[in-house]
């Protein structure tokens, strides 16, 4: 299945501890789709990715990548996320109907770890997504709520 990447596993060594099997295939853009980071639904104690396709996500670019998984890779489930499909277009001219996560109901803007956050301008970086798109996420971060516990550890796997 078509997966867009569009956060934290845009470092590919987040990837890999959630799929040692995904096939890259292009960069891609999600028209009309926007990165966010937000609560999840009542939450207070942290912010995530989410990607939105609200009204206010009119004319914003989401770039990622768009990665082959393995059936066994997507299905996983993640707490509070829901699995979403949309169509992207990638660098190689083609489109790809891709799935991905986004939050089951986004809360109020705020901002995830800094190890969660860490890997979004990492991972950006790696692939060398355009400097105004990194700094247009890194503003978007900066905007939200602060994390109440942004030095938390990451958590055991």
């Amino acid at each position: 299945m078509f997966y867009f990447i569009y956060c934290t596993w845009l470092d590919p060594k987040e990837l890999a501890k959630y799929s040692a099997d995904a096939v890259y295939v292009t960069k891609a853009v999600a028209m009309n789709h926007m990165i966010q980071f937000r609560a999840a639904g009542e939450r207070k104690d942290r912010g995530w990715c989410h990607l939105s396709n609200s009204p206010d996500a009119r004319g914003f670019e989401t770039q990622g990548l768009v990665y082959m998984l393995p059936e066994k890779d997507s299905i996983a489930d993640f707490d509070d996320f829901e699995r979403c499909f949309l169509t992207v277009r990638g660098d190689d001219g083609n489109v790809y109907d891709c799935f991905t996560y986004r939050l089951t109901r986004p809360g109020v803007p705020m901002r995830p770890p800094k190890y969660y956050w860490q890997h979004i301008p990492d991972g950006a970086r790696h692939w060398g997504l355009p400097a105004d798109y990194i700094a247009k996420i890194e503003a978007i971060y900066q905007a939200a709520l602060p994390c109440p516990d942004e030095d938390r550890p990451i958590p055991s796997p």
